[in-house]
């Protein structure tokens, strides 16, 4: 401690200043709490314990909120986490429809092509039997040659001679081209049938059938699997397949429409179906977030204010503690 003299000028005070001021205020051999009021402990005190209750009810307080959005995080996360996990169950589902069409529309092109095979080797088939037509009428006109060259004694006419010899050449290779005949037929026959069967396993929708519009296999068909049909007409085949895994998945429909209400009967059990970003699972999960994500924003200011609350509580208590350990004549009247 210091003083100032006349000169303004610091000088030390005794350590011992107050000792008649502490001895006057309290009692010789006190027994229990020394009502000094000079030293205000009696003051001190009280309000320490006022203190110390508030400081106890805040750490509660705040113990108890925490814990509270602690939990409410936690599951959050996990309804986030489930959420993730139906999203990406949503993007490989939209994966396998842009296969699906994929499929479908070559699908579509392989039945076109298969059908435009058959009309193609038909005409070829017309095309061959003309040929083989007329080379039925020119073997018609080599057995004319032939029985008039058998009535016919010119001695100019030696077989195997002059052109006696080109026309067996001729009639050789005429009937060579003419032995071809069946296996030709045959092959047509073949490439026909496998036409067919390629048609029919894609779909057993007629060729001839003419769709409105035509199908057009240059044109990029965004919905292959929404064909115009003739009502009670259905179709089979490998298209149709793809078709009916094209609508499981529920590929032509968007994110956009409205989402599915849940069925009061499913409780909490997952329940799929497709698209996964309306589904009503889904939907009830992400709603969940949300409640949790509001709630925890509730709680978080209450518990900051209550953290704070705390904080200033236990630095008044400190130091209320430290004053009335410093100002205890237990201590101080020794």
């Amino acid at each position: 401690m210091f003083t100032i003299d006349n000169k303004d000028n610091y000088t030390d005070i005794v350590s011992n200043w107050d000792d008649d001021v502490i001895k006057n205020c309290c009692k010789s051999n006190p027994n229990g709490d020394c009502p000094c009021d000079d030293c205000c402990y009696d003051t001190w005190t009280d309000e320490l314990k006022d203190i110390t209750t508030s400081y106890n009810l805040a750490v509660e307080t705040t113990d108890q909120l925490q814990k509270q959005v602690d939990f409410l995080t936690t599951r959050r996360d996990r309804y986030k986490g489930w959420v993730t996990e139906l999203d990406n169950l949503e993007a490989l589902a939209r994966t396998v429809c842009d296969q699906l069409k994929l499929v479908a529309v070559q699908s579509d092109r392989i039945w076109y092509n298969s059908c435009e095979a058959v009309n193609a080797v038909e005409i070829l088939y017309c095309m061959i039997i003309d040929i083989f037509m007329q080379l039925d009428e020119l073997k018609t006109v080599c057995n004319r040659i032939d029985n008039c060259i058998s009535n016919n004694n010119d001695p100019c006419l030696n077989k195997g001679q002059g052109i006696l010899k080109y026309y067996a050449d001729y009639k050789t290779k005429l009937d060579a081209v003419t032995a071809l005949r069946d296996p030709i037929i045959k092959n047509i026959v073949d490439a026909v049938a496998y036409a067919n069967l390629i048609t029919n396993g894609i779909s057993t929708k007629d060729c001839k059938c003419k769709d409105n519009p035509a199908y057009d296999p240059c044109n990029q068909n965004p919905t292959p699997c929404t064909q115009p049909t003739t009502p009670g007409v259905y179709y089979y085949g490998f298209k149709t397949i793809i078709c009916q895994w094209y609508a499981c998945f529920a590929c032509d429909t968007g994110c956009d429409g409205p989402a599915k209400q849940p069925n009061p009967c499913e409780c909490d059990w997952p329940t799929f179906d497709f698209p996964i970003c309306t589904n009503s699972y889904r939907n009830t999960v992400q709603g969940l977030v949300v409640a949790d994500t509001n709630e925890i924003n509730s709680l978080t200011p209450t518990l900051n204010t209550w953290k704070t609350r705390r904080e200033g509580l236990l630095a008044c208590k400190n130091s209320l503690d430290a004053a009335s350990k410093a100002v205890n004549p237990k201590d101080r009247c020794k």
